[in-house]
């Protein structure tokens, strides 16, 4: 794609982003704040409803990864938006999300894999799109965390093995650039929503699986190393204290963290983009050993963060009790 065109595409972004701040603000489509949110001030939501957008139009006209891809992210992204304005029941919400997940998968060149695997990564998947709507809580953090995870697919594609058009990692990144140029302040102009955060976890996803279907490495599943610890740890937590897991709150590491030290939102976002981009660049390095290595240096890295991540967090929550 030619530079014109990303000047053009970067031009027509912003635009449509400040098109669809108007239409927020006069049907009243804001975050209000409340003790178990950690922004201050009525703040625009949804506004991820233009990356879905964006990409899926891309993907008519540009460059297409393929059908099932294009109808996966299509239901993920109008049950986003739906859930954002009407808060759509789960046994509405789930289904969809399993349909869109099932298509991701046979898109990505999986669907052949035993049945029990297959219903297991449904499972999975579905599992860890909604950790990327969880983790979406501080400003920042989905569009940070995400380009350092579509950074790494970019430097894979162009270094080592090539999965997809470059051009498609290429948009995407400026899509989340644009985003996180309203988000990624100390007062967010706009948040992500369920539409946001769910089309760029479903994006992803569906990235890594092409990288692992072309290369066979499932040690990839690691660039999502932190919001997958952050998730699992936070639902144990939950559910030994006898919780709601599918409920807002404010257990995440996170956000223990801000509310016993203060630290700035943006701060804590930097700290996850970096540990994660120190652990996609271990992954890189380990993809290249045997199977036997592989296993063993995952365990070895996922043992010592969850060590590090329990010390820290009981640390901080010995203090007093959080706010649930």
């Amino acid at each position: 794609m030619s530079d014109f065109l990303y000047v053009f595409f970067t031009l027509l972004l912003m635009a449509t982003f400040f098109v669809y701040f108007r239409i927020a603000r006069k049907y009243n489509i804001v975050d209000l704040p409340n003790y178990r949110t950690m922004h201050e001030g009525a703040t625009i939501r949804g506004g991820g409803v233009v990356i879905f957008i964006a990409m899926a139009l891309y993907s008519v006209f540009m460059y297409n990864p393929g059908y099932y891809f294009l109808a996966g992210l299509l239901v993920i992204g109008v049950t986003g938006f739906l859930d954002d304005l009407l808060d759509l029941p789960n046994r509405i919400r789930f289904p969809l999300q399993l349909l869109s997940v099932v298509l991701m998968i046979w898109e990505a060149g999986l669907g052949n894999v035993p049945l029990l695997w297959l219903i297991a990564a449904v499972i999975v998947i579905t599992g860890t799109l909604n950790a990327f709507n969880f983790m979406d809580g501080i400003n920042g953090i989905t569009a940070g965390y995400a380009m350092v995870t579509v950074g790494t697919l970019l430097y894979i594609n162009n270094t080592g093995q090539s999965f997809i058009y470059n051009g498609f990692l290429l948009f995407f990144i400026l899509t989340l650039l644009i985003f996180a140029f309203f988000n990624f302040r100390r007062k967010a102009v706009c948040f992500a929503g369920d539409v946001g955060s769910l089309s760029i976890a479903f994006i992803i996803v569906f990235l890594i699986l092409k990288l692992i279907s072309v290369t066979g490495h499932w040690v990839y599943v690691l660039f999502l190393t932190l919001y997958g610890i952050d998730t699992i740890f936070t639902i144990i937590q939950r559910l030994f204290r006898k919780e709601n897991i599918f409920r807002a709150h404010r257990l995440h590491f996170f956000q223990v963290v801000i509310k016993k030290t203060g630290m700035p939102h943006l701060m804590m976002t930097a700290w996850y983009m970096a540990l994660q981009l120190a652990v996609n660049f271990v992954v890189i390095e380990i993809a290249e050993f045997s199977w036997e290595r592989q296993i063993i240096f995952s365990l070895i890295m996922l043992g010592a963060i969850s060590l590090f991540y329990i010390y820290v967090k009981s640390k901080m929550m010995k203090r007093e009790d959080v706010v649930q």
